[in-house]
């Protein structure tokens, strides 16, 4: 028994988790000093009492004249603003609290000293992302209780609203990487900042606004099925679409939505049939994997003179 608990992949885990959390000064020191900010306190409070306030009023709108206060269709409209609400926050606070992590330590001329020490660049990376996603999955994780509002109605069940969480978490971590990906190879933190709020503007608006004119060309021509295609290859690559996608597929009752906007965001899903594999699939390569590429290249970055090494490296492989 003892040796299937120790085993050379539990004593590995044990040893790399130890390495990045308990034996990493940089973390436990980011942590301590974002968490124990008065403006972290600050923030957590008016994040809460905007979503708060948010639920409530709507509540109070739906249910003012009425005996059986809310239905479980009405409910469900609620989950849905209270899940979009979240997402836009977070996707907006995101680069705000990321695009700087590294930036600013090269401006502050601290970098090239967290550089000498034992951390590698690979640490430094890693430490930056988890205390940049560590407040706002606080920020999520904190909404539970106001979540739960609904279940008091029916409508929504709590694995539907741990499979949204979970989205989010992915877009959130995403982000991040975009983020620092910037910060990393931009030498100014508003320039860092001003690049990842475009490119969260590019996957949010760009993909929608893509995939709606791809759709209105492939109305005009029904025998040319590539642009539909293409079209719904953008609406999957937009967490709003794929967040709409996930609720469609958990089967909770459909609201009576009385946004159009919104609704027209549930009959595109159905139109491109986003619930299938095809599109999870790549929503979740691109988000997770293109996560994990973005940091690899933030950590090839930070390692002195690692571009003109691999210049080297790719002029003698070209030259045979």
């Amino acid at each position: 028994m003892g040796a299937a608990r120790g085993g050379p992949l539990g004593r590995w885990m044990g040893h790399w988790i130890g390495h990045w959390t308990f034996r990493n000064p940089l973390l436990r020191k980011e942590l301590r000093q974002r968490m124990r900010s008065g403006r972290t306190v600050l923030g957590l409070s008016l994040y809460l009492v905007i979503i708060g306030a948010v639920a409530f009023i709507f509540m109070y709108l739906n249910v003012q004249g009425q005996t059986l206060l809310l239905q479980p269709t009405r409910t469900a409209e609620l989950f849905t603003f209270l899940s979009y609400l979240q997402l836009a926050l977070i996707s907006f606070v995101t680069p705000g609290v990321a695009a700087g992590v590294i930036s600013g330590e090269r401006e502050r001329q601290t970098l090239p000293v967290l550089l000498t020490t034992p951390l590698a660049p690979a640490s430094v990376i890693f430490t930056k992302w988890v205390t940049s996603i560590s407040f706002l999955s606080l920020l999520i994780i904190m909404t539970l209780p106001l979540y739960s509002i609904v279940f008091l109605f029916g409508g929504v069940a709590p694995s539907q609203v741990l499979a949204v969480f979970l989205l989010q978490f992915m877009t959130l971590g995403a982000i991040a990487g975009v983020s620092i990906f910037w910060s990393t190879y931009v030498q100014r933190t508003g320039w860092s900042t001003v690049l990842s709020y475009a490119t969260v503007a590019l996957l949010f608006i760009g993909a929608a606004v893509t995939g709606y004119l791809l759709d209105g060309v492939a109305a005009r021509n029904p025998d040319e099925g590539a642009w539909a295609w293409i079209g719904g290859i953008c609406y999957a690559i937009n967490p709003i679409y794929m967040q709409a996608a996930l609720e469609a597929s958990r089967g909770f009752f459909t609201p009576a939505f009385h946004n159009s906007l919104v609704e027209s965001i549930f009959q595109t899903v159905q139109t491109h049939n986003l619930t299938g594999p095809g599109s999870w699939t790549l929503f979740v390569s691109l988000y997770i994997g293109g996560s994990v590429i973005l940091l690899i290249l933030c950590t090839w970055r930070l390692r002195p003179g690692s571009i003109a090494t691999a210049r080297r490296r790719l002029l003698r492989w070209m030259a045979r």
